[in-house]
């Protein structure tokens, strides 16, 4: 089962590796709330389709009482992690760009570690929390250099120190919100039986869209987030069409298939993955040039994730050695 929910893990880091390039484009060209706003609306839309489609008797049974526990935790699992969450992260990308923002989301696997034990007693032993540190220290090293970060050009979206803030922030509400939808499945299965995860990814779009265009609305600035959709401006549109079909509807339901094998801090520390995937990708598709010490942090964040992934198998090891 772990290594089911290991390959589902593999292809949700691909997925979202692949979304971050049309999304930073599409930020800089509609800007984070309408890009927000629009790719949200159009990831209900066709998660909803596909839903009904494949299972539409089960479809409808959402909307049951009885799914009111989940309703909840996977809700609110949306609004942290899809509204807030993506909101802060394509302000990051509008910043600093697809290859260097995507480190700062290796935050998220302590985040979701840290939130995982007091919400759903979640626990790693200490080879596990080697494994999760090692990873991250070979993401950062791969792009959070002095020297990288001069080389991140200004787009006019605010400071790197800004774009910075913001990727920490994005990183703790994925981390939550990962937390929070394992919640709800799993308080869900306890009361009447498992939901399926494209049916919980509805439902974290459902709550996190109307949650998003309810405050706007009330803010009054609905119709000004909307203006640079309706005009598709710069062309904008196809790259947050691309970018939502990677990102919120194949990447999140992949991630809550992942999460009903394998632990959330588990997964969500492959999850953090991201910018090695990034970094390859920069090199296939924009011809980024990859340099020693990027690989060599490629290498040691890959080496983290064997460790975690491994870790009972290693803890069985260590004390037959000792």
């Amino acid at each position: 089962m772990s290594f089911i929910g290991i390959n589902f893990a593999l292809l949700a880091t691909l997925s979202w590796s692949i979304c971050i390039f049309p999304f930073t484009q599409a930020a800089r060209r509609l800007g984070s709330e309408s890009l927000n706003h629009f790719r949200l609306l159009l990831a209900l839309l066709i998660v909803g389709m596909a839903a009904f489609v494949i299972q539409h008797e089960d479809f409808f049974l959402l909307f049951d009482s009885k799914y009111a526990t989940a309703w909840f935790w996977l809700g609110l699992s949306g609004i942290i992690g899809l509204t807030v969450g993506d909101h802060f992260g394509f302000a990051m990308y509008a910043i600093l760009g697809p290859r260097i923002g995507s480190v700062l989301t290796t935050f998220a696997p302590a985040s979701t570690l840290l939130i995982g034990y007091f919400i759903i007693s979640e626990e790693l032993s200490w080879i596990g929390i080697l494994g999760m540190f090692i990873t991250i220290v070979g993401v950062i090293w791969i792009s959070l250099s002095r020297g990288e970060r001069k080389l991140i050009p200004d787009h006019g979206h605010g400071s790197i120190r800004k774009g910075i803030i913001f990727g920490l922030l994005a990183a703790i509400c994925q981390g939550a919100g990962l937390v929070l939808a394992k919640k709800g499945m799993l308080a869900e299965h306890s009361l009447h039986g498992d939901v399926n995860p494209l049916h919980a990814t509805f439902i974290r779009l459902f709550i996190g869209t109307a949650s998003l265009y309810l405050l706007s609305f009330l803010q009054g600035r609905l119709r000004t987030i909307l203006i640079p959709i309706f005009n598709n401006k710069e062309s904008g549109l196809r790259f947050a069409v691309a970018g939502t079909f990677f990102g919120p509807v194949l990447g999140v339901t992949l991630s809550l298939f992942t999460v009903t094998f394998i632990k959330a801090s588990v997964a969500q520390t492959i999850f953090s993955l991201v910018p090695v995937f990034a970094l390859m990708l920069s090199y296939i598709l924009l011809k980024e040039r990859i340099s020693l010490r990027s690989f060599a942090g490629v290498v040691v964040a890959i080496g983290g994730v064997i460790i975690l992934i491994w870790r009972d198998q290693l803890k069985i090891l260590i004390s037959q050695i000792l």
